[in-house]
């Protein structure tokens, strides 16, 4: 092996000079001696920076990208599965009847909606911005309002088995504060 190591340096040795050897009877590009190296060097350097600026700047924007459209998806997910409460709780009131299969249902499916804000939490916080820091506050503050309402002590008693039209309003009316929270953040997660 070290033998092998020791012939393929010697080749590529006796390659070299052998291209030397013909690049200086046959050269391929004749240099002016009026043209000074530092003028060479400096036009390379220039083209080499004109090459590989666009490609990181390319790269920077992409990364940026997928960062946004990753938050943003997070957001829209969130939003959906907050989404199938708000339907839930709209069938029920339609229905004019909620019975404790359905309470539990929103009860888990919050849990679940727990675990997609605390995903969202550790996005915003790995994108670290004042601003995101301020629109998870904002999301959060408006989910947990969402919550109290559709999880609270009044529906979730067990003498609750009708929606009254007031707590349909009531929630709707924070729902949509909510979902516009969530949309407002999206629009900024595009601006940035």
């Amino acid at each position: 092996m070290k033998l092998l190591k020791i012939i393929i340096a010697i080749l590529l040795l006796l390659i070299g000079f052998a291209w030397g050897c013909f690049i200086q009877k046959y050269p391929l590009i004749k240099f002016n001696p009026e043209v000074k190296l530092f003028e060479v060097f400096s036009l390379l350097l220039t083209a080499s920076i004109g090459l590989l600026i666009p490609f990181f700047i390319k790269k920077w924007i992409e990364d940026g990208r997928y960062l946004k459209n990753n938050l943003i998806n997070e957001l829209r997910e969130t939003l959906t599965e907050v989404l199938i409460v708000r339907d839930k709780i709209k069938n029920c009131y339609a229905n004019g009847l909620i019975n404790q299969k359905e309470k539990q249902f929103i009860v888990i499916q919050f849990e679940e909606i727990d675990l997609k804000m605390n995903s969202l939490k550790i996005l915003l916080c790995e994108y670290s911005t004042a601003k995101t820091q301020l629109m998870y506050n904002q999301i959060q503050s408006e989910y947990l309002n969402y919550w109290k309402i559709a999880t609270g002590e009044e529906i979730m008693s067990n003498t609750f088995t009708v929606i009254p039209e007031q707590f349909y309003k009531c929630h709707n009316e924070s729902f949509s504060i909510f979902e516009t929270k969530v949309k407002q953040c999206i629009n900024k997660i595009h601006l940035f």
